[in-house]
């Protein structure tokens, strides 16, 4: 391997939250960082950031994936990885809840406030082109709200969704 080479083909790195409804393999991600859901919203960003940027270099495309609650963090961990100059070149949401200005929790839901503490969107949220897997009914609430926001939906299986995503937003970077 040429240490030399810019790499062209994006990696994925998945935002895993260990109390996932329905865990994924994590053979399906090139990078994986836990968090820690202990913690607040912001500390997990600023952690997810700093390990993405120890294990990924700073010329490889990155692709953030995240599945369920954790889609919340997406914005922030992109905005964390833009500031340390690190090329964004999409984000996948999994069955995942999608990120709101200003998100409030729901009454007795301690266990999901620390991802609603008011991680701000900035203005040109998203940065990077995105893409909807749903692979459960449970995950429809969300097919109108990607669609009103134009971005691409799969409907299938994980497994074969996810190539199809990283496909679709390499191909939508190298336009740009």
């Amino acid at each position: 391997m040429d240490p030399f080479a810019i790499p062209t083909q994006p990696v994925t790195v998945f935002i895993s939250d260990p109390f996932e409804k329905n865990p994924l393999a994590e053979s399906l991600f090139d990078v994986v960082i836990r968090t820690s859901s202990a913690k607040s919203a912001r500390e997990d960003i600023a952690g997810a950031v700093f390990n993405i940027c120890m294990q990924v270099t700073n010329t490889t495309p990155i692709i953030l994936v995240a599945q369920e609650r954790s889609g919340t963090l997406l914005p922030g961990v992109g905005s964390g990885l833009r500031a340390s100059f690190r090329k964004l070149a999409g984000y996948v949401f999994i069955d995942g809840t999608l990120p709101a200005p200003n998100q409030v929790a729901t009454p007795n839901s301690q266990w999901l406030e620390h991802y609603f503490d008011s991680v701000p969107l900035t203005e040109d949220w998203p940065n990077a082109p995105v893409v909807y897997i749903q692979s459960r009914e449970d995950s429809a609430i969300w097919v109108e709200q990607v669609k009103v926001r134009g971005w691409k939906l799969l409907v299938e299986e994980i497994d074969s969704a996810l190539p199809k995503a990283v496909k679709l937003i390499a191909g939508e970077t190298d336009k740009n």
